[in-house]
């Protein structure tokens, strides 16, 4: 299966599992003319202003998404030129994810801590890769990335289900409580830690090679 295709598979998951479709979201419309990271954090930024109790921190909250947003961005874009699409936006639709799980979580303020921690769980992980976004990736490379993006998209769908439930159930239970985000996120720990160690290798051939001519 093509990194494309495993993509637009997870999307069609998505919509299964939330019966929400993301290429259908008015924010897909939005996010279609932004042309960088800052572009996108800006339009997300806007949706966390229903957290009125929490505006002091919506600062943190974007400097939680802001790993999550610049890898997207940017290895989507690399994606893109793989598939003949530029820009890719079936990856790009993870954005209209995160602005679901904010409509969704409707300024609820137990809602708001899980989010936060969740994101910032991400965030973690992708800052490992950010640094690496402007160099070529070979093949390998592009599965781990397409499987990461797979697994982002895979947590949003399982988020989204969580929220409307705590919605029910005044949201007892935090997201990262939840055994199958849990074990999501341990997969895509072990991704980003797998695409880094990658980046390193090649990047030190590359060096060698350099050298040796």
């Amino acid at each position: 299966m093509s990194n494309f295709q495993s993509i637009l598979n997870a999307l069609d998951k998505y919509a299964e599992q939330t019966g929400i479709n993301l290429n259908q979201n008015p924010f897909a419309d939005k996010i279609k003319g932004c042309e960088s990271p800052n572009a996108v954090l800006l339009l997300l930024q806007d949706n966390l202003k229903a957290f009125k109790d929490y505006r002091d921190q919506n600062r943190k909250f974007i400097d939680c998404l802001s790993p999550v947003v610049q890898f997207v961005h940017a290895f989507s874009g690399v994606l893109g030129e793989t598939a003949g699409l530029v820009p890719f936006q079936p990856a790009k639709l993870i954005f209209v994810g995160i602005d679901v799980l904010f409509t969704a979580a409707d300024g609820v303020s137990a809602s708001y801590d899980a989010l936060l921690e969740l994101f910032e769980c991400l965030g973690n992980f992708l800052k490992r890769l950010h640094i690496y976004s402007g160099i070529s990736l070979d093949p390998s490379m592009m599965d781990v990335v397409a499987k990461i993006m797979v697994e982002l998209i895979t947590i949003l769908a399982l988020a989204r289900k969580q929220i409307h439930r705590g919605r029910l159930k005044q949201f007892a239970k935090k997201l990262l409580g939840d055994s199958e985000i849990e074990t999501i996120l341990k997969r895509l720990d072990r991704l980003t830690q797998e695409e880094a160690r990658m980046t390193v290798a090649q990047t030190f051939v590359i060096v060698h090679g350099g050298h040796g001519r």
